[in-house]
């Protein structure tokens, strides 16, 4: 390989740290935009219900009411699949107020309900997730109030439904996907690395023609 002087590798120094930088930007400016554009925020608001039994007016004694607590207990995973069943989508749906029931199918609802309970709890909580936080805080609130009339109908004996505190469009939480700035990030290492590979690659082959055309 020829053997450069000081000045020379300066100047091949400074023009290979120049298309870095230059690469670096634009790479990392181009993902980022492109990020931004595709980005997209899921919103998530929650209300609980409590599935249970008068224990006291159904029972007498101490032992009784355990049993009757576990029993319900466990038939929480069976309430989860009736509160997230097509029924309580449409009913849902049917209580929804005018502008929401065009904006959403009952397929949409049925898609959007995500039910959960509580280790040894009596207490379930309803997730609605849209594109929309005051949607999903309004959907979430009717589904409690549907399944409260649903279940019963569904399920002999499930005992009492009760809707708890009413979800709020301030508790919503927010999720969005394609985080700009950690593919800004990804774009100024890819942009560096095409610099640096250039860089090289210029040095490898002008020696080459400068060996060869001796």
């Amino acid at each position: 390989m020829k053997e450069y002087t000081v000045k020379e590798l300066n100047r091949m120094f400074a023009k290979s740290i120049a298309l870095i930088v230059i690469l670096a930007v634009l790479f990392g400016g181009v993902f980022g935009f492109l990020a931004k554009q595709r980005q997209h925020t899921t919103y998530t608001a929650e209300r609980e219900i409590m599935i249970s039994h008068n224990y006291q007016a159904a029972v007498t004694q101490n032992n009784d009411q355990n049993a009757q607590v576990m029993a319900d207990q466990n038939l929480m995973p069976t309430y989860e699949d009736l509160v997230q069943s097509k029924s309580v989508a449409q009913k849902t749906h049917a209580l929804l107020p005018k502008k929401l029931k065009k904006a959403y199918s009952t397929d949409d609802i049925y898609g959007m309900i995500n039910a959960k309970s509580h280790q040894q709890s009596l207490i379930m909580n309803i997730k609605i997730k849209g594109s929309s936080a005051k949607d999903v805080t309004e959907i979430a609130n009717v589904t409690a109030v549907a399944a409260q009339k649903e279940l019963p109908k569904l399920k002999a004996g499930i005992g009492t439904v009760t809707p708890l505190s009413k979800a709020t469009v301030g508790d919503a939480t927010s999720e969005t996907t394609l985080h700009a700035k950690k593919y800004l990030v990804a774009g100024v290492a890819l942009g560096g690395l095409i610099g640096i590979i250039i860089s090289f690659g210029e040095i490898v082959i002008k020696d080459f023609i400068r060996k060869n055309s001796k």
